[in-house]
Parts: C-alpha cells; sequence; structure tokens
C-alpha cells in the first residue's frame, strides 16, 4: 500500500442538484484519495451524499441534473472532470471498475453473462476470440464461479444473488482496472455471502495492487475490510482517519454516535442500542452553520451560525467546534 503517491485523487468537490434559482448545494468541498493497494470507506447515513460524490467524481453522475460546480477528480495524472464523454468511457472498464449494489439491475436482462463478459473485453482490449475466452473462464474462476462454461450461457436471472454479484466483479476487474469502486456492494446478500465477497475483494486487491473506494453505511463492514475511512455528513466530510484510530478514538459527535449505535458481539443485550434522534437535513435546510448541531448533544451557539473546517488531528482529520475527547 502507498497511500504517498495516491492512484485517485479528489479535492474540494463541489455538486450542485437542479437549475437556475433551483438550484441547490447537494456536497461541498469535498477531498479525499486512495493509494495503490488501498481501501478506503466512505460512510455516513442515507442521503449524506456518498454515492453522489463518489458516481460525480468518475463522471457515473448524470448531468443534468446534477452539476460539478467546483473542484477536482485525478485518476494519476488524468483530471476526469476535464473529459469529455467518449474519453470518460474508455476509462470505465477499462482504467476504472464499479460493482454496484444491485446486481439484478446492473446487469443485462436480456444478454446472456458470456455476452456480457465478452462485450466488456471487446470494448477495451484487443484480444483474439480465443484470449477473450480464455481470460474470462479465469476470471470466473478466480471469483469463485463454479461450472463456469454454463454460467457463460445462462442469464442473470438463472443466477443466485451471490453469483450475480461475482459476476459483476468479475465483469469489473476483467480489464485489470487500478480503481475500483464498490457502491454497498454487499447490501443485499446475507453475511455469509458478504463475508465471501469481501474476502474475494480483499484478496483480488492484493493480488492486483488496485485501489478500492468503497461506499457503505455499515460500519462493520469498514471494520473488517477498510483501510481508511472518510465519514460524511450532509454532504461534507466531517471525519478522516485510519480505520483503527477512528474506532478506537472517534472525534467528531456524528461518529461517536454512529459507533455507539453499532452493535458489537459484547454487548448486553438487554440494553436498547443508542439512537440518533432526527434525521440528515435536505440540501435546501442545511443552514449556515453544522449541519449535525440540530442532532448534537454538544452543539453550542458557534455551532449554529459557523461552519467548522477540517483540520489536522493526532491519527486524522474532523470538521467541529467542539470534538469528543480523545479517552
Amino acid at each position: 500500500m502507498n497511500s504517498e503517491l495516491p492512484i485517485f485523487r479528489v479535492d474540494d468537490l463541489a455538486i450542485s442538484f437542479g437549475s437556475g434559482a433551483q438550484r441547490t448545494r447537494v456536497v461541498d468541498g469535498v477531498s479525499f484519495h486512495v493509494g495503490r493497494g488501498e481501501t478506503l470507506g466512505i460512510v455516513g447515513e442515507s442521503g449524506c451524499g456518498k454515492s453522489v460524490t463518489v458516481m460525480s467524481s468518475v463522471g457515473l453522475q448524470p448531468s443534468p441534473p446534477s452539476h460539478v460546480d467546483g473542484g477536482s477528480a485525478r485518476l494519476g495524472d488524468v483530471d476526469l472532470l476535464a473529459l469529455r464523454p467518449k474519453a470518460l468511457r474508455r476509462l470505465w472498464g477499462s482504467r476504472i471498475g464499479v460493482v454496484f449494489q444491485d446486481p439484478m439491475t446492473s446487469l443485462n436482462p436480456v444478454f446472456t453473462i458470456g455476452m456480457q463478459l465478452r462485450e466488456a473485453l471487446a470494448a477495451h482490449t484487443n484480444l483474439t476470440d480465443a484470449e477473450r475466452e480464455t481470460r474470462i473462464m479465469a476470471m470466473l474462476a478466480r471469483v469463485g464461479i463454479n461450472a463456469p462454461e454454463r454460467r457463460l450461457r445462462q442469464y442473470p436471472h438463472e443466477l443466485s444473488g451471490g453469483l450475480r454479484q461475482r459476476v459483476l466483479i468479475a465483469m469489473a476487474l476483467i480489464c485489470g482496472p487500478e480503481l475500483l469502486i464498490a457502491d454497498e456492494p454487499t447490501t443485499a446478500l446475507d453475511v455469509t455471502l458478504q463475508a465471501q465477497i469481501l474476502a474475494l475483494l480483499r484478496d483480488l486487491r492484493d493480488e492486483m495492487g488496485m485501489g478500492i473506494l468503497f461506499v457503505t453505511h455499515d460500519l462493520g463492514v469498514v471494520a473488517q475490510f477498510c483501510d481508511r475511512v472518510a465519514v460524511m455528513y450532509a454532504g461534507r466530510v466531517v471525519e478522516s482517519a485510519r480505520v483503527d484510530a477512528l474506532f478506537r478514538a472517534p472525534r467528531h459527535p456524528y461518529t461517536h454516535a454512529l459507533l455507539a449505535s453499532t452493535p458489537r458481539l459484547d454487548s448486553d443485550r438487554r440494553v436498547p442500542l443508542p439512537t440518533i434522534e432526527g434525521m440528515v437535513p435536505p440540501p435546501g435546510a442545511r443552514g449556515t452553520g453544522c449541519s449535525f448541531a440540530a442532532r448534537c448533544p454538544r452543539a453550542q451557539p458557534i455551532c449554529l451560525g459557523t461552519a467548522p473546517s477540517l483540520v489536522a488531528g493526532q491519527d486524522g482529520a474532523f470538521a467541529c467546534h467542539h470534538p469528543v475527547p480523545v479517552p
């Protein structure tokens, strides 16, 4: 892992939705990076802007209705936000692989698995037909798909959810990308399949040396799979740190509350888990202060009127006027 030379870097990204007077900022000043062989988790409740941020940074968020208002996103030395759609399409699938949340809606239901895998290789490589078949068979075997010859002739609806997700992973990685974006890839799977998919992604990351950008709301998954984590709330990164440091001593009250509400094996089952009162404010109602202030037990008058900046701490960075003390 080499986080000093990131394969993917986003700086001060700002995104809005709508047009004219109805245009509303949904992501504001987000920055993060992913090193080779490293996994960065993007965490937060639904509506915090995780998927919009990640998909906009690689040009996969439809525009309109979304608009990138500022910032930069670079894959190596390539400025992704400056590329035209045709140039971006050459990168999707070749240097950037994507695994989406729901494999049933991500795979084309009218084409066989083999046709869809062959299409990816035809679009991004100059392999012969025989070389394509060899690579496809090797990749299906690598992702743990049994009887690959038979699977190639099947349609998505003929496969189980776990097999469909493995097919998506094979499709995302078959051209050897430098960056893999995994957007809630295990949410629809049971815990056993979830563990298998995470172990598979970890092994493939180590073998291929790629960086992984992992979008999730599940801190349990982050703990076992990610190297670093960026916590998002209401369109901003409120804390970022190495996973071990974040779990040991979260500094932002939102991070602290998320961790407190996560089930633990050593928890007393007779005691209800804490909850975070309220909801993530919609983009048009975030105000000028800290967006978490209305839900924060540590909020002070300054929090309501002035948004905190992200400042470096001992083990990461956080944006809070009254952070949680280090234990």
